[in-house]
Order: C-alpha cells, then sequence, then structure tokens
C-alpha cells in the first residue's frame, strides 16, 4: 500500500487518497471500488467496481465473496455480469429520500434474484448498508449488512448508469 504521506507530498486529489485508503478487496487493476465493504463480521465481502476512470466505455462489476483471516479476499463467489462489455447498461443507480431516509442505490437482476446494493442515512445517523437480495418468485428479501462503514462513490455513475424505475419514490437517478 502506497504510504498517505507520499500521496500527500505529491498532491494527489483529495478523492484518489480516499480511494487509496480504502478497503478494495476484489477490484482488480485498472477498477476502482465504488462500493466496498467487508459484511458477516470481516466473513465476506461486498463490492461494486468500475473502471478507472468511470466513463460511458467503461464498465460496472458486482463481486461479492469470501474473506480470509488476513481480510484478503479468499473466494469470489458472485460476479455479475459475467463480461464486461456494456455492462453499464445492465444496473440502475438512484439516490432518494423517502419517509426521512437519505438513501443511495444501484441495482441489478439476473436470474431469479434482484440485487441492490444501499446506503442509508436518517439525517447525520447512519441507517444501514449492504446487498438486498430478493427472491423475484416470492418477493423474500434477505439483507446482507456491512460489518463497517463503507465508501460508496455512487457520485461517480452519474449520467452513466440508468435511472431506477422501482424505488419507493418511483423513478429516480442519481442527483
Amino acid at each position: 500500500m502506497v504510504s498517505l504521506r507520499i500521496i500527500l507530498r505529491l498532491r494527489v486529489p483529495a478523492v484518489v487518497v480516499a480511494l487509496a485508503a480504502s478497503t478494495a478487496i476484489a477490484c482488480d487493476d485498472g477498477s476502482m471500488p465504488i462500493f466496498s465493504c467487508e459484511a458477516s463480521n470481516g466473513r465476506k465481502f461486498i463490492e461494486l467496481c468500475a473502471a478507472s476512470p468511470p466513463s460511458l466505455d467503461g464498465f460496472l462489476e458486482y463481486r461479492f465473496g469470501t474473506l480470509g483471516r488476513d481480510g484478503q479476499e479468499k473466494a469470489v463467489e458472485l460476479v455479475f455480469p459475467a463480461q464486461r462489455e456494456g455492462s453499464l447498461a445492465q444496473f440502475f443507480g438512484a439516490t432518494y429520500t423517502s419517509k426521512g431516509v437519505y438513501t443511495q442505490s444501484v441495482r441489478f437482476g439476473t436470474g431469479s434474484h434482484a440485487y441492490t446494493v444501499f446506503t442509508r442515512a436518517r439525517g447525520s445517523r447512519d441507517e444501514g448498508a449492504g446487498v438486498e437480495v430478493k427472491a423475484r418468485a416470492s418477493g423474500k428479501v434477505t439483507t446482507i449488512y456491512c460489518s463497517e462503514r463503507p465508501r460508496f462513490y455512487v457520485f461517480e455513475l452519474q449520467g452513466l448508469l440508468a435511472c431506477d424505475p422501482e424505488t419507493p419514490v418511483g423513478k429516480a437517478c442519481i442527483r
């Protein structure tokens, strides 16, 4: 890991410093974490990886998996989509307030399930973050919460993802 002192001496923009300091568990070279957290008390990870820098000809990828005892990626259990090319069109992004709770989210569907990566806050109080997995047939929702406060750079995806028509407030975009 590059020393923070060296990064600051080079006068790298703050967002790059924040990304370098964040836990990038599964994102590979040439990509950056848009969302990243440990879940299930450090046994799992949830991550959205984007081309670095994010752009219309880039990609977005969801990754979920198991962490080893050292906190590093042990096994990737789910990667969506299978191909990076054209992947931005398979995701929806939104920021909205409903019943006093501000939400940032990225949603996608694959097979019989829909996934929503999210953070929620009521004022300055954190209301949780993680991924909701909804079984399309039954409507049952399982939520895997982050064990730590995640970093979510959702605004890096503004103008790159379609607005989400399936939010509690109707169609919402990243604004």
